[in-house]
Order: structure tokens, then sequence, then C-alpha cells
């Protein structure tokens, strides 16, 4: 032993000091992170004061999201420019996790709201209603695209808005082109979430500003044509003519309910005076 062997600590004692655990530290020992300051013949381990530096090296590098096998690697060839372009990286790791983390917080939000205004919604008939202007991040369906291939889509296009971080809102929103929407073929021409604020690129759709007939569709998507077939009687009966695409959204849908027929979809269709 060293003769001034005060200045050392065991490994409780150093474990105790440096606020980690007696396992920690052996094994650092295992990896050749952290080493003692020397091992007597019987086999315990002495730490010096200045390897608690060390320690808190490797604690504020772990919390910066540093593997143990990079800290190790930078504490074999320590220097000021290796450390900085270690803290830049995992500055840019952060800042990427801290904006899936605001994404998702927007989404859950929305999500909440959403699903707390869909319980209070009454089956009500069609509506007539102005709108406002509204933006859409969107994907295309091909028509004869069954099921299969609109999950696909789905899961393609969450993980594009994921990717590009687009802020967008929770509620998957379909949108039927008016020449189907007229010739009775329901199936959607892209799966899409509405925008907060506009974005550039060939994947915003714009919903125009003008007049809607709106009604909230209760029940499964395969039932839809039903109300489809209540809101084109409506629009006829009212002097009307379908003027736009019709949007839809999923205000209660399988995230929330189990039975298909307590689902809520509003539908909103443009139309204009004929």
């Amino acid at each position: 032993m060293p003769e001034n062997h005060n200045q050392y600590l065991t490994t409780s004692e150093f474990a105790k000091t440096c606020g980690v655990t007696k396992h920690t530290l052996f094994h650092y020992d295992e990896i050749g992170l952290l080493k003692p300051e020397y091992t007597n013949s019987k086999g315990y381990r002495y730490y010096s004061i200045p390897q608690s530096y060390t320690l808190d090296i490797i604690n504020v590098l772990k919390k910066a999201g540093s593997s143990l096998q990079e800290i190790k690697g930078f504490m074999q060839n320590q220097n000021t420019p290796l450390l900085l372009e270690l803290l830049k990286q995992k500055l840019d790791v952060l800042e990427v996790e801290r904006n899936k983390i605001k994404r998702m917080q927007s989404l859950l939000k929305g999500a909440i709201e959403m699903t707390e205004q869909a319980q209070g919604k009454a089956d009500d008939g069609p509506s007539i209603e102005e709108c406002e202007e509204e933006y859409f991040i969107a994907i295309q369906l091909q028509q004869g695209d069954g099921d299969k291939e609109f999950a696909h889509k789905l899961s393609e296009h969450r993980e594009y808005c994921e990717h590009h971080f687009i802020d967008c809102e929770f509620p998957i929103w379909t949108i039927l082109g008016k020449d189907r929407l007229e010739s009775g073929d329901y199936y959607a021409d892209y799966i899409a979430n509405r925008l907060k604020t506009p974005i550039p690129g060939e994947r915003m759709i714009i919903k125009p500003k003008g007049r809607y007939v709106i009604m909230n569709h209760r029940g499964s998507y395969e039932t839809m044509p039903v109300t489809y077939s209540i809101i084109n009687k409506y629009i006829s009966s009212k002097g009307m003519a379908i003027s736009g695409s019709a949007y839809s959204v999923d205000l209660l849908n399988y995230l929330a309910e189990k039975n298909p027929d307590n689902y809520v979809i509003q539908i909103s269709v443009e139309v204009s005076d004929c």
C-alpha cells in the first residue's frame, strides 16, 4: 500500500462519496473504463480523490447520451477538440429527441381534445357550414388499392411525418375526390393529417375556404356509403351541387373503440349553388 494511504478510498467509500454503487465501480473496472488506483494483495480496490473527477466526466457524458464504449474511447484519447466534437454530437442527438417529444406532446394533446369532443357529438343530420381554408400533409392512394395497401400507405405516411418532424394534428383524415364522390366510388384518394401551418412540397393539399355540407357518421368504415348517400340527397334537396372533395376525419376510431359500430367519423363535402 502507498505510504500516503490515507489519501485513498475503499470501494465503498469512493462509491458513497461519488454517489454511485459499488456494482457500478466493479463494472467500470471490468471493462477498463475506470480502474482503481491500486489493488492490494488481498484484492481490495482503492481509489484516489482525483479519480472522482474522472468519474464525474463519465457521469456527465452518460447523461448526455454517450455509451460506455464511446466514453472509454474518449478517455483513452482525451483532449479538448475531441470533447467539443463529442458534446456537439450529443447536443444534436438531444435536439432531435426534444423535437420528437415536442411533436408527440402536441399529437397527444390533439388526440385528447378530439376524443373528448367526439364523446359529446350527437348523431345529427347534415348541415351547411362556412369553413376556412385548411392545410393537409397527405399520401396518395391508387385506385384498386385494398385494405392491405391502405395499411401500408398509412404506415408510410406516419413514418414520413415523424422523420420530417411535420407539425400536424393527431386524427387521421381521408380525402375523396369529386369524381369518385359523384360516381359512388367512396374509396379515398388520400390519407392525410391536418397541418397547423402550411408547408412547402407536393405532399401538401389545400382544403379551400367555402361552404361545406357536414355530417357525423356513426359506425364502421364499411357503412360510410350510407352516410354519403344521405349527404348527396341533402345536397340535391338544397339545390346545390358537389363542387370539390369530401374530407372525413376520425373523431372516434379503433384507437378508442373496440366496436366499429361506435366509430364517429365527420364528413365534410364542398358544395356550391347549381
